[in-house]
């Protein structure tokens, strides 16, 4: 398994613990972990899609989302471009 797989992984995790996140749905075809993380050079990118449950607001719960996923790429060497996307509130 590669850093990056494992990466991805962890923060798949990350997210699922997330106060009002329901599901985290594949970020790209194939992907074995949810979040997808890509790196390029100096620069790094993030992204993920999530199920928000309804009695929780969606603008907070991507901000939640958000800021722990940099928070835990900050300690990577690349500067990761972080983004959550809401596909489904349930």
């Amino acid at each position: 398994m590669s850093a990056d797989s494992e990466l991805a992984r962890e923060l798949t995790a990350l997210v699922l613990a997330t106060p009002g996140v329901q599901e985290v749905y594949p970020a790209g075809a194939g992907l074995e972990a949810l979040v997808r993380v890509t790196r390029s050079g100096p620069s790094g990118r993030a992204q993920a899609t999530i199920c928000v449950l309804d009695e929780h607001p969606v603008p907070t719960t991507l901000r939640e989302v958000s800021r722990a996923l940099a928070a835990r790429l900050a300690a990577e060497p690349e500067e990761f471009d972080v983004t959550v996307k809401a596909s489904r509130i349930q």
